[in-house]
């Protein structure tokens, strides 16, 4: 493993585009091609028993997994994530070596306690550990210390800094990796997942490449940035500048080919991408949710009243979003003439 790392998590992230709906066929070549391209890690999609069985990337099991990969895994590690909402201590299997290799835990600040049972049993059935605080920048710096001194104990593989709703600045990054480099045990990875819905993604991770430290790190990336919201760090671009910056390493051929025969066919049935009112999310520190789900239902809305609409959520609710509740806090809003 090299000191710089990419994981892609196209076929993870990407699936809040296409409801992970990938072929059979597509997650085959998906991993192969990445594999080939040399990605050093692949984020294979969501374990969740109550996944799809077949042409899904929400697994409704770690066996399930086994089928779709490769036996020359090169030096490419496979993860899965466990969302502490949707995965249980009862689904975990004991690590056999043919699945996959380690299993990315993804939770909320007010989910702490169960992730971290989650995580202990997760290495007690032989599985690498990584740990995905959602929304980092929720937590205050004595707050965060806690919970990394927590995971700590746990002797986990890495640990990453999650922009989930896209406005963490370089600055941001720096301040949580502080935390992290102190108290994390010397071989502990430190990871970067990015939302780009101000265009701060391959900025910040370019800054990453440039860190002085002795740390291994992992930047997450998708092709084209498919991804939920405005879309993830790109694959091509974070790899291609990895390799002007510091040596040819990643295939852009392979990786860019992989964009056109199946993530392109996505793009024109779903666009994602930077928009102004996600823009309006990450500038005011909300869901990115409240402009989708909105949207999905009243294309119609100008960003205007988007942004003086947002203005009427309540404090509490701002990283807290469903699909009902902004419907309804919708009809507020008209009732009460703001348009």
């Amino acid at each position: 493993m090299d000191k710089y790392n990419l994981l892609d998590c196209t076929l993870r992230d990407g699936g809040y585009i296409n409801k992970w709906a990938y072929s059979d066929e597509a997650i085959i070549d998906i991993i192969r091609n990445l594999i080939d391209a040399g990605l050093d890690f692949l984020e294979v999609g969501y374990i969740n028993p109550e996944g799809n069985v077949g042409n899904s990337t929400q697994f409704n099991s770690i066996e399930r997994i086994e089928e779709y990969l490769p036996k020359d895994r090169k030096n490419c590690i496979f993860l899965a994530m466990a969302d502490v909402q949707q995965f249980s201590i009862k689904s975990l299997t004991q690590h056999t070596g043919r699945s996959i290799e380690g299993i990315r835990i993804v939770f909320y600040k007010y989910q702490v306690k169960e992730a971290l049972e989650l995580a202990k049993a997760v290495k007690a059935m032989g599985y690498r550990l990584f740990m995905q605080p959602m929304v980092t920048i929720d937590y205050s710096i004595d707050e965060y210390a806690k919970l990394v001194q927590n995971i700590d104990k746990l002797n986990p593989d890495a640990v990453s800094i999650v922009d989930s709703f896209g406005y963490m600045l370089k600055e941001d990054f720096r301040r949580y990796f502080r935390v992290l480099d102190n108290l994390l045990g010397e071989e502990v990875i430190i990871g970067f997942h990015s939302h780009n819905n101000m265009n701060l993604a391959f900025i910040t991770a370019q800054d990453i490449l440039e860190y002085k430290t002795s740390r291994r790190l992992i930047i997450d990336s998708s092709l084209y940035g498919i991804g939920r919201g405005a879309g993830n760090l790109n694959t091509e671009l974070i790899a291609n500048y990895y390799n002007m910056t510091l040596g040819n390493k990643y295939n852009i051929k392979l990786i860019l080919d992989l964009i056109g025969r199946h993530i392109m066919p996505i793009y024109k049935q779903r666009a994602w991408g930077y928009s102004p009112y996600l823009f309006i999310t990450g500038l005011y520190h909300y869901h990115p949710n409240y402009a989708g789900y909105l949207l999905e239902e009243h294309s119609e809305v100008t960003v205007s009243q988007f942004l003086e609409f947002l203005k009427t959520i309540p404090e509490e609710m701002k990283t807290k979003c469903r699909k009902q509740y902004v419907l309804e806090k919708w009809n507020e809003f008209l009732g009460e003439k703001h348009i």
